[in-house]
């Protein structure tokens, strides 16, 4: 019988001692252990037979990264939720390897624990507040009977990694009592769309009774009806290498400047073109890290080699602009969109930087036809960057089928 009390919990808590090869990728989604995974947890997956009538929401991912033998960090390329036996990969693909790190450890985290990053605030949390625009913030991803994690990697992990998921459980009878302050209703709009004349994002929303059937029709969950409303969680390699000067997208996307072989995969696109699609896109931040090559890539470069600028491309513009050129200026050690490890710039090992918020307001929005377009860029300062230098990452909130 479960416990009434609302807390954070550990839903899910791996440790992988074999490593990965190379090319690789690795579902793991059952209780138990198999050889080389230690689960820590052991309701990975709740099921009737448990007897326990709960559902779980995902706030916080803390990922412990592998190292080799010569302490570098190892290319745990790509995690991936895999909720209710759905790929949840189009909303949330979070990097493993330690100098790219997105979600590290509450307490490795530059700047002291009470700076934890939260996938969407909780349910319970938006609710009782009485928060506006409630489906645009209580985002966290929702699953009902089972959590399963992908990984990939392209060069090979040899050291051991661990991966911590966590969250809230909600019974029925507290579903129940939060039910009666649950708000649907959306208007978010940003003071230059109102300037310039351009909808808000608007919508009555209507759900069915919160309860632990309809749990996973609210947003972040898998079985939302149309409009689908998730976090938006994503990070991407340069696949090629940059051109001398002009920007480049992270994006195959034609339509938001980018072309085809500028991403690894599609998980990694970044790009968002609400042109060709019913969708809105709200940015909450953008960070760019340098990367130094890892152990099995061939090649050799400073990290930084040859990135001078990075910013966003709004609908064909790129912005901001600062003294007269496009993004903002970038220099080694002197990058205040840099994320993930402190290293090399400063000498703290298993210390990470949070993603950077974006300062201002950005709404990407527009149905076919008449929608706006959004990708991250960076720019070469006359010399190419190589191919697999940067990562841009992103979060924020994604809207479907408005």
């Amino acid at each position: 019988m479960s416990d009434e009390y609302l807390v954070e919990r550990t839903f899910y808590d791996i440790t992988v001692t074999t490593g990965l090869t190379a090319g690789s990728t690795l579902r793991l989604d059952s209780t138990g252990s198999s050889q080389g995974v230690s689960y820590m947890t052991p309701n990975t997956v709740i099921t009737s037979a448990t007897g326990r009538d709960v559902v779980r929401e995902i706030t916080s991912v803390e990922v412990i990264p592998p190292v080799n033998s010569q302490g570098q960090y190892e290319d745990l390329r790509e995690i991936r939720f895999v909720l209710d036996n759905q790929p949840y990969a189009h909303y949330i693909t979070l990097p493993g390897c330690g100098w790219n790190l997105m979600t590290a450890q509450r307490d490795h985290i530059w700047g002291g624990d009470h700076f934890q990053v939260l996938l969407g605030e909780p349910l319970w949390r938006v609710i009782r507040n009485k928060v506006r625009n409630m489906p645009l913030r209580a985002v966290a991803p929702k699953y009902t009977d089972r959590l399963g994690i992908e990984l990939s990697t392209v060069y090979g992990v040899t050291g051991a990694f661990r991966i911590i998921v966590k969250g809230y459980e909600y019974t029925a009878s507290q579903l129940t009592a939060l039910a009666k302050d649950w708000n649907g209703s959306v208007n978010y709009q940003t003071l230059r769309r109102q300037v310039e004349g351009r909808p808000a994002l608007q919508m009555d929303l209507q759900y069915p009774p919160l309860s632990l059937q309809n749990f996973g029709a609210y947003p972040g969950g898998v079985r939302q009806g149309t409009p689908k409303i998730g976090p938006y969680w994503h990070f991407a390699f340069n696949a090629q290498a940059t051109p001398n000067s002009n920007v480049y997208p992270f994006s195959d996307l034609s339509e938001v400047g980018g072309s085809s072989g500028n991403v690894e995969d599609e998980f990694q696109d970044l790009g968002i073109a609400t042109v060709t699609s019913s969708a809105a896109f709200i940015l909450h931040s953008l960070g760019i890290r340098p990367m130094p090559p890892l152990p099995g890539q061939s090649g050799s470069w400073t990290p930084g080699q040859n990135l001078i600028r990075a910013g966003i491309r709004v609908n064909g513009t790129n912005l901001p602009t600062e003294q007269g050129s496009d993004g903002i200026f970038l220099t080694p050690g002197q990058n205040p969109l840099e994320f993930g490890a402190l290293q090399p710039n400063i000498n703290l090992p298993n210390v990470w930087r949070r993603m950077p918020s974006w300062r201002g307001e950005l709404l990407i929005y527009g149905q076919p036809g008449a929608g706006e377009t959004f990708v991250p860029f960076v720019g070469a300062n006359g010399s190419a960057i190589p191919a697999d230098a940067v990562v841009a990452a992103i979060t924020g909130v994604i809207v479907e089928g408005v």
